[in-house]
Protein backbone atom coordinates (compact mmCIF):
# COMPACT_ATOMS: atom_id res chain seq x y z
CA UNK A 1 0.00 0.00 0.00
CA UNK A 2 1.70 3.59 -0.95
CA UNK A 3 1.82 6.05 1.49
CA UNK A 4 -0.03 9.02 1.40
CA UNK A 5 1.57 12.02 -0.45
CA UNK A 6 3.53 13.88 2.20
CA UNK A 7 3.72 18.08 2.21
CA UNK A 8 5.06 19.45 -0.82
CA UNK A 9 8.56 20.15 -0.53
CA UNK A 10 9.62 21.74 -3.85
CA UNK A 11 13.20 21.47 -4.70
CA UNK A 12 13.80 18.64 -2.56
CA UNK A 13 13.33 15.33 -4.79
CA UNK A 14 16.88 14.54 -4.00
CA UNK A 15 16.12 14.51 -0.28
CA UNK A 16 12.76 13.00 -0.25
CA UNK A 17 14.25 10.26 -2.65
CA UNK A 18 16.93 9.56 0.13
CA UNK A 19 13.86 8.95 2.70
CA UNK A 20 12.28 7.63 0.37
CA UNK A 21 15.15 4.75 0.07
CA UNK A 22 15.64 4.19 3.87
CA UNK A 23 12.29 3.74 4.50
CA UNK A 24 11.94 1.18 1.36
CA UNK A 25 14.96 -0.69 3.16
CA UNK A 26 13.10 -0.46 6.82
CA UNK A 27 10.72 -2.48 5.11
CA UNK A 28 12.16 -4.86 3.54
CA UNK A 29 13.88 -5.60 6.90
CA UNK A 30 17.10 -3.67 6.86
CA UNK A 31 17.98 -0.82 9.08
CA UNK A 32 18.51 2.80 7.87
CA UNK A 33 20.04 6.14 9.09
CA UNK A 34 19.41 9.43 7.64
CA UNK A 35 21.11 12.77 9.37
CA UNK A 36 19.01 15.79 8.17
CA UNK A 37 21.46 18.67 9.64
CA UNK A 38 21.65 22.54 8.47
CA UNK A 39 21.25 25.73 9.60
CA UNK A 40 17.37 26.88 11.02
CA UNK A 41 14.93 27.35 8.31
CA UNK A 42 16.04 25.88 5.55
CA UNK A 43 13.36 22.73 6.16
CA UNK A 44 14.50 20.11 8.08
CA UNK A 45 11.50 19.82 9.90
CA UNK A 46 9.93 19.80 6.90
CA UNK A 47 11.83 17.12 5.59
CA UNK A 48 11.56 14.90 8.83
CA UNK A 49 7.32 15.78 8.58
CA UNK A 50 7.64 14.41 5.37
CA UNK A 51 9.91 10.98 6.89
CA UNK A 52 6.74 10.36 9.72
CA UNK A 53 4.01 11.01 7.22
CA UNK A 54 5.57 7.94 4.83
CA UNK A 55 6.50 6.06 7.42
CA UNK A 56 3.02 6.23 8.82
CA UNK A 57 3.01 1.85 8.85
CA UNK A 58 6.17 1.94 11.08
CA UNK A 59 6.42 2.40 14.53
CA UNK A 60 8.08 6.46 14.84
CA UNK A 61 10.03 8.06 17.89
CA UNK A 62 10.72 11.37 17.72
CA UNK A 63 12.78 13.62 19.77
CA UNK A 64 13.70 17.67 20.08
CA UNK A 65 16.58 18.98 21.46
CA UNK A 66 17.82 22.60 22.42
CA UNK A 67 21.35 23.67 22.13
CA UNK A 68 21.76 24.35 25.75
CA UNK A 69 22.12 19.97 25.68
CA UNK A 70 24.81 19.98 23.31
CA UNK A 71 27.42 19.63 26.24
CA UNK A 72 25.63 16.67 27.79
CA UNK A 73 26.96 13.53 26.66
CA UNK A 74 24.10 11.03 24.82
CA UNK A 75 21.19 13.36 25.88
CA UNK A 76 19.18 12.28 22.76
CA UNK A 77 20.18 8.55 22.90
CA UNK A 78 18.49 8.90 26.73
CA UNK A 79 15.26 11.34 25.16
CA UNK A 80 14.87 8.57 22.37
CA UNK A 81 15.78 5.49 24.20
CA UNK A 82 14.60 5.61 28.02
CA UNK A 83 10.95 4.98 26.66
CA UNK A 84 11.69 2.61 24.01
CA UNK A 85 13.52 -0.27 27.12
CA UNK A 86 10.59 -1.45 28.69
CA UNK A 87 9.79 -3.11 25.52
CA UNK A 88 13.11 -3.52 23.90
CA UNK A 89 13.96 -7.39 23.59
CA UNK A 90 17.36 -8.38 25.40
CA UNK A 91 20.74 -7.01 23.75
CA UNK A 92 23.49 -9.12 23.40
CA UNK A 93 25.78 -8.25 26.69
CA UNK A 94 28.12 -5.20 25.05
CA UNK A 95 25.40 -3.30 23.96
CA UNK A 96 23.55 -3.81 26.68
CA UNK A 97 26.41 -2.54 28.84
CA UNK A 98 27.26 0.29 26.85
CA UNK A 99 23.76 1.73 26.25
CA UNK A 100 23.38 1.35 30.61
CA UNK A 101 26.23 2.93 30.93
CA UNK A 102 25.20 5.83 27.86
CA UNK A 103 21.82 6.16 29.87
CA UNK A 104 23.09 6.57 33.51
CA UNK A 105 22.06 3.06 34.67
CA UNK A 106 25.07 1.53 35.04
CA UNK A 107 28.67 3.17 36.50
CA UNK A 108 31.28 2.51 33.64
CA UNK A 109 33.50 4.57 31.09
CA UNK A 110 32.76 5.49 27.31
CA UNK A 111 35.47 4.90 24.85
CA UNK A 112 37.38 7.49 24.84
CA UNK A 113 37.01 9.99 21.78
CA UNK A 114 34.36 8.16 20.37
CA UNK A 115 31.26 10.34 21.50
CA UNK A 116 32.66 13.78 20.53
CA UNK A 117 30.81 15.98 17.89
CA UNK A 118 31.55 19.53 16.86
CA UNK A 119 29.11 21.99 15.67
CA UNK A 120 28.20 22.38 12.09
Amino acid sequence: MAAPPGPVLHGRSRERQEIDRALGSVRGGESAVLVIRGDAGIGKTALLRYCADRASDCQVAQIAGVESEFELPFAALHQLCTPLLKDCPPLPEPQERALQVALGLAEGSTPAGSWSVSPS
